[in-house]
């Protein structure tokens, strides 16, 4: 069976993504907007006018990454991103908005938002930051030591500081033998 049809109940969450990219927004033209972009770049993209219509896909399908409008009728991206991020959902979501406001770019980074585009945005700006997302999942995928700070369970060791990848060093260096600490990459 295709590991991208598995429900994300059942499969594991450093799945590699299906190549095509989602796209939630209520403006049908920054939909289409996006979609022609990216797909002038050779990737194929799926666009939905709200996040119910989304989330069910979601359910079955995990995209390399989705571009997440903050402000559209029935449920914010943020309620969406806090529903994905309880789900465990390892799409990178990258949210976009009109809003400049800081304390809504605090709390969808947060959230486990992975960037954050103001709109308007130039159509180029989109491209980068999607290689940026592709560079991530392949790093992801990479073999890696069990102690490798890189590895942890909820596949977040981007968001870490320099001082917070110490102290998980120091934590499972704790529960170590000999023999697994002189594999440890030193940081």
């Amino acid at each position: 069976m295709d590991q991208n049809l598995i429900p994300w109940r059942e499969r594991n969450q450093a799945a590699k993504p299906v190549g095509e990219i989602f796209v939630v927004d209520d403006d049908k033209d920054l939909r289409e907007v996006v979609a022609i972009t990216l797909a002038a770049q050779g990737f194929p993209v799926k666009t939905f006018e709200d996040g119910n219509a989304f989330l069910r896909v979601a359910e079955e399908r995990v995209p390399i990454c989705v571009f997440l409008d903050i402000v559209m009728p029935q449920r914010s991206g943020l309620e969406i991103l806090e529903e994905l991020r309880a789900r465990r959902y390892s799409a990178p979501i990258i949210l976009t908005s009109a809003r400049d406001d800081f304390p809504t770019v605090v709390k969808a980074m947060r959230s486990g938002a992975h960037d954050y585009i103001k709109k308007p945005f130039e159509p180029h700006e989109l491209v980068p930051r999607v290689r940026n997302v592709v560079d991530m999942w392949l790093s992801r995928m990479e073999t890696t030591n069990p102690l490798d700070i890189r590895a942890n369970e909820n596949r977040e060791w981007f968001r870490l500081t320099p001082i917070e990848k110490d102290m998980l060093l120091l934590m499972r260096l704790m529960g170590t033998s000999n023999e697994e600490r002189a594999t440890f990459p030193s940081y």
